[in-house]
């Protein structure tokens, strides 16, 4: 059954910064932690629109079906306060004079089964700058952890210039693309124990994992600066493939709980180990 939603939103927001550093973990709150990046400051007034056409036979273990969502913001400041930024990133913004921004975001998903225990599921993600002012800091994006490129390590590319060096690690790219396929098939695992049903039979409810998904991944995706400068790529293109970034993996997902293990190919670094408490998309 398809559906198609349309919805349209004002608000009104005073975007501030939060403590520096104010971390809770479970097993690491000792640890030191990166710092939390700073923001462009200041009053935004921001129009949204969101259309959303989805044919999924469920919404949270969907098998088949298509899912699109596409989100159009417009953001405008009359009181910003700018952070300095590398030129490359972005040019210096007149502070208290009109600035306006267009923002777009996309995410096509397909999924597919093509038996009753092999399905192949697709995503292609966009998002990033469109159109007027460049994005306030807190737009912009990135790519590398376990969102889009689990085989890379958290906001490994974040488009900082060669000498920048901000240890909060901000996203600072204009735009970035990923495209993501995963394979899964079914698996019998009965790990555990059915209890005895009223009548003392083998019917009851199983304790521990009956079944489980083998779910074999690929990603691959780009994040960039647009413009005419040094390192960018022009507004009207996007990079040229062999700029891409792309990892493998393999994992076992439970449906409540997923296990994966993911390697970049296009770096030497290590094969990452990463636990999802959600499908991936």
């Amino acid at each position: 059954l398809a559906s198609l939603r349309l919805e349209a939103s004002i608000r009104r927001d005073h975007e501030r910064s939060v403590r520096a550093t104010d971390p809770w973990s479970l097993l690491r709150n000792s640890d030191r932690w990166r710092r939390n990046p700073l923001i462009d400051d200041g009053h935004f007034f921001v129009t949204g629109l969101d259309a959303t056409y989805d044919t999924r036979n469920e919404r949270s273990l969907p098998s088949t079906g298509w899912y699109l969502r596409g989100h159009y913001e417009h953001g405008t400041s009359d009181d910003l306060l700018p952070i300095a930024l590398p030129e490359v990133v972005r040019l210096p913004i007149q502070v208290g004079g009109g600035y306006g921004f267009d923002r777009l975001s996309l995410d096509l998903r397909r999924y597919s089964r093509l038996t009753p225990s092999l399905r192949v599921n697709g995503r292609l993600l966009a998002d990033g700058w469109l159109a007027g002012s460049r994005l306030p800091i807190q737009r912009r994006v990135s790519l590398g952890g376990p969102g889009l490129l689990p085989g890379y390590d958290f906001r490994a590319f974040t488009c900082a210039p060669r000498g920048y060096n901000d240890p909060s690690a901000p996203a600072l790219c204009d735009r970035m693309i990923a495209a993501q396929l995963e394979v899964r098939t079914r698996l019998g695992l009965n790990l555990g124990y059915r209890l005895p049903d009223k009548e003392g039979g083998s019917s009851g409810r199983f304790i521990g994992i009956e079944e489980a998904d083998l779910v074999f991944l690929g990603d691959v995706g780009k994040a960039w600066l647009a413009g005419d400068g040094p390192g960018q790529v022009p507004v009207s293109r996007i990079p040229s493939l062999d700029e891409w970034k792309a990892d493998v993996g393999v994992g076992l997902d439970t449906g409540e709980i997923g296990a994966y293990l993911a390697k970049g190919l296009s770096s030497g670094g290590p094969i990452k180990f990463l636990v999802r408490l959600q499908r991936r998309f």
